[in-house]
């Protein structure tokens, strides 16, 4: 008769195959980054959020031909970090008697100083340099290179919505950054 011919499990035995399996453990948790920044250029862009319209408000909020100034707030996310409701920019937005919306970005187009309404004159204002704007944004006077910057007005049902954007300043064509 023959010996059966397994050998009982050692003790050296059992602890190299546990420092196998704590190293293969350690090295998959390593590569799991290592393959992610390899394999991130194959996953879809993340929506930034840029494009989403930021509702302002209700159509009934507004008064026909008065502009009125709107912060423009969403959640920005950036490589590690969202936070809610971030104010992101300001628009004057003016109700038009035939039910449609115009907005006008408050950034200055010479140096980015906040634009204001001067009711007195009955146009708008850039208190830093003193550049004029009329109502509907185009440029009246001062060093601004341009008039105020257009934003897209969206209204769906009674909310309405402006898709904001920003611009390089300083230069007369209006280019989005």
């Amino acid at each position: 008769m023959s010996e059966p011919s397994s050998v009982p499990p050692t003790r050296r035995g059992f602890l190299g195959a546990i420092t196998v399996l704590l190293g293969g453990a350690i090295a998959a948790l390593a590569a799991v980054p290592v393959l992610g920044s390899i394999l991130s250029p194959l996953r879809p862009a993340p929506r930034t959020g840029n494009d989403v319209p930021i509702p302002v408000g209700n159509v009934s909020d507004f008064t026909v031909g008065v502009p009125r100034r709107v912060e423009l707030v969403r959640s920005v996310t950036d490589a590690w970090s969202r936070s809610e409701a971030t104010t992101v920019g300001a628009a004057w937005l003016t109700r038009k008697a035939d039910g449609t919306f115009t907005a006008l970005s408050t950034i200055c187009p010479h140096l980015g100083c906040g634009v204001n309404m001067d009711k007195q004159r009955g146009h708008f204002a850039c208190p830093c340099h003193t550049s004029a704007f009329a109502m509907d944004g185009a440029r009246l006077e001062g060093p601004a290179p341009r008039g105020m910057d257009p934003l897209t007005v969206e209204v769906r049902g009674q909310a309405v919505l402006v898709h904001y954007r920003r611009f390089k300043q300083g230069i007369s064509e209006r280019e989005e950054v």
